[in-house]
């Protein structure tokens, strides 16, 4: 997936990049202290950024030899081997091997805590943890080692003094959040429900789902929080009885795997400029326009999540989309424009050409689909 002349490092995954080449990155949830401390010894031994992408990749590949065994473990060998093949193409876990963000070491570390379970399961859970908290709402998947674990990880966090100042009374999203099942993966993998039949398949459906729904408790929810929800719908795709379903989903996912890879870090390819050209100016004066981002203090444009709950009352609101919206990157955003997509209907009344020559913004009237 990667093609070097695009690598970028950008957003929070830039801190880490800066710990690789060794800036000091003051520690917060955007800037891991075991995570930074890695890459600053990975730093040591070279200094070309690509290590950062051969080290998340490798990591991957680790990260799918152990969901393999998993899959193997409770359904079958056979199944488990299959499980192997579908990760492998799974295009979020692809895509998330080629970043530094704190996303694809503490999945992997936590899908090998599936694995052992017992003292190793603690062991694995407490870095994983330590690395992203949020993986402690996973954490007990992998038993009570596992639990406990992640509530060192959480601890060890604290002793640093590391604060969650994303957590409050308005943070929770799940009324925003639940419909967007596809960041579990491609449509393809709603083949899953051939493998509830075999021994375990209940199990792993209620592992994607329990992934989901914590997600979905996160205002900012994406394919990265949903990343094991994949693997486990990859495993149940793979436990049927009849070998053509994960032969189907192995093309489907195949297919969208070469999707991200023309989205990956992609230019502005003009799309939304040569749509826009004939598109007016937006109408400014009679709409109010909001962000994709979730409520922010202080920040200039209204979240869209105040909009679909009712707290703005203008009678026009519309949202602009550029190029980085359309391109997959450790920021998001595409994750963001996907959601806004879902939830919205978006009309098009108008497009913006800064006149810095900066890209093309074309603006959307919001209406509720529910």
């Amino acid at each position: 997936m990667t093609q070097w002349s695009r690598l970028v490092f950008e957003g929070h995954e830039s801190l880490y990049r800066d710990a690789f080449i060794g800036t000091s990155v003051r520690a917060s949830t955007q800037a891991y202290p075991v995570l930074t401390g890695i890459y600053g010894l990975l730093g040591g031994l070279t200094h070309d950024v690509r290590a950062l992408v051969v080290f998340s990749a490798l990591t991957g590949a680790v990260g799918v030899v152990g969901a393999a065994v998993w899959i193997g473990r409770t359904l079958s060998p056979k199944a488990g081997l299959w499980a192997g093949v579908l990760i492998s193409v799974l295009p979020e876990h692809v895509a998330w091997s080629t970043s530094a963000y704190n996303v694809i070491l503490p999945h992997t570390l936590l899908v090998w805590a599936l694995v052992v379970r017992g003292r190793w399961a603690y062991l694995l859970c407490a870095v994983a943890v330590s690395m992203r908290a949020e993986t402690i709402l996973l954490a007990p998947l992998a038993g009570v080692g596992g639990l406990a674990g992640g509530l060192t990880g959480l601890g060890v966090l604290v002793m640093m003094g590391i604060e969650f100042p994303q957590i409050g009374p308005t943070s929770l999203a799940f009324d925003i959040n639940w419909p967007m099942v596809v960041y579990l993966g491609p449509a393809v993998l709603l083949l899953a429900v051939a493998g509830l039949r075999s021994p375990g398949g209940w199990k792993l459906l209620m592992i994607a789902v329990w992934v989901h729904a914590v997600g979905s408790a996160f205002d900012d929810y994406g394919s990265r929080h949903a990343v094991l929800g994949g693997v486990a719908l990859c495993g149940l795709v793979a436990g049927s009885r009849a070998v053509w379903v994960p032969v189907l989903a192995a093309v489907g996912l195949i297919v969208a795997t070469f999707d991200r890879v023309s989205e990956w870090n992609a230019p502005d390819d003009g799309s939304i400029a040569e749509a826009a050209k004939t598109m007016g100016a937006p109408p400014i004066s009679t709409c109010t326009e909001v962000t994709e981002e979730p409520h922010v203090p202080g920040q200039a444009l209204p979240s869209h999540a105040r909009f679909f709950r009712g707290e703005l009352a203008e009678e026009c609101v519309m949202w602009g989309e550029e190029f980085w919206h359309r391109s997959w990157s450790s920021r998001g955003l595409m994750d963001r424009a996907q959601r806004m997509r879902v939830l919205y209907t978006l009309e098009p009344v108008g497009a913006l050409f800064p006149k810095n020559g900066g890209p093309a913004r074309m603006y959307y009237r919001l209406e509720k689909r529910w």
